[in-house]
């Protein structure tokens, strides 16, 4: 499609799979965060110009651009869509300000070097830490629950630019934030190598920004290591993986950063109830369909 106007906003762009697009395709309505992130000016136009006239295909391009200039994306998740205000533009407001200092001279210190550390946070004795982002983090964290040598999970966000997020942060898709699960697991009963196959078996990995229903850079395909052989081991994967699947896979492997730990209510979700009331097993070796959701 020819885009031939572009509004701004701070609202949020639109959730799957519906567009904002007016009737002749020629209206496309974006909300951005920090226009002051974007590095290359040209590669933002070209990219509009390239795009084709499937607005999926333009979303793509949009989340493609997501990174550098802070796009709203709508969470597509269950949660946000039984609860509409989650990110509202109120909301969008206040991490705007929050991000830039609007309002308050040291609203600016929320964007710190300990957002973009490591992880502070240690073991237990004689355990060992893996990270991973697959998309929302409620069924991933079940299935590394019910794997064998796991003797803890926790879901938060990681590898973002905003100190200390909140889930209502995340959503606004400003914060550049991934859905993380931090696996504690004992290597003398599991292997990382076998962790990362869990990893690959629960998502697709060629799905650039979404998994399913969820749109959005939070949902992003990442493995996060703590230690050189962790790394290693996740590029020895990544390519023995590659050669099973036709398309390129898009995940991420980076070190891991600070882990902020996600509010109570997410913790082991599908585990609790989820949305339903319907608990799901975590019991090792359980190998009952994961719903997604609850």
């Amino acid at each position: 499609m020819a885009v031939e106007n572009v509004d701004f906003e701070l609202g949020i762009l639109t959730k799957q799979p519906r567009w904002s697009l007016s009737p002749n395709h020629n209206n496309v309505e974006i909300s951005f965060g920090l226009l002051s992130l974007l590095p290359n000016p040209q590669f933002f136009s070209s990219s509009f110009a390239s795009s084709t006239s499937h607005p999926f295909s333009f979303l793509n391009a949009i989340q493609s651009l997501s990174f550098t200039l802070g796009f709203s994306v709508k969470c597509c998740c269950c949660f946000c869509r039984t609860h509409p205000n989650i990110a509202g533009n109120k909301s969008s407001m206040n991490l705007l300000s929050r991000l830039v200092g609007l309002g308050s001279p040291r609203a600016a210190e929320n964007i710190s070097a300990a957002a973009q550390g490591p992880d502070d946070d240690i073991p237990e004795p004689g355990q060992q830490f893996a990270q991973f982002g697959a998309g929302c983090f409620w069924g991933v964290e079940l299935a590394f629950q019910r794997a064998v040598g796991v003797t803890k999970t926790e879901v938060g966000y990681s590898q973002g630019l905003l100190h200390n997020p909140s889930y209502e942060d995340v959503c606004t898709g400003t914060t550049h934030h991934s859905e993380v699960v931090r696996v504690q697991y004992d290597p003398n009963q599991c292997s990382y190598e076998s962790l990362l196959g869990l990893f690959w078996a629960r998502h697709d990995p060629t799905a650039l920004n979404r998994q399913g229903n969820d749109v959005g850079t939070q949902y992003r395909s990442g493995i996060y290591f703590y230690t050189p052989e962790q790394e290693k081991a996740a590029t020895v994967s990544l390519e023995q993986q590659q050669k099973k699947l036709n398309r390129k896979i898009v995940t991420e492997i980076l070190p891991a950063k600070k882990f902020y730990r996600a509010e109570e209510y997410h913790q082991q979700y599908l585990e609790k109830g989820g949305r339903f009331g319907s608990k799901q097993s975590a019991s090792k070796g359980c190998n009952d369909p994961i719903r997604c959701y609850g």
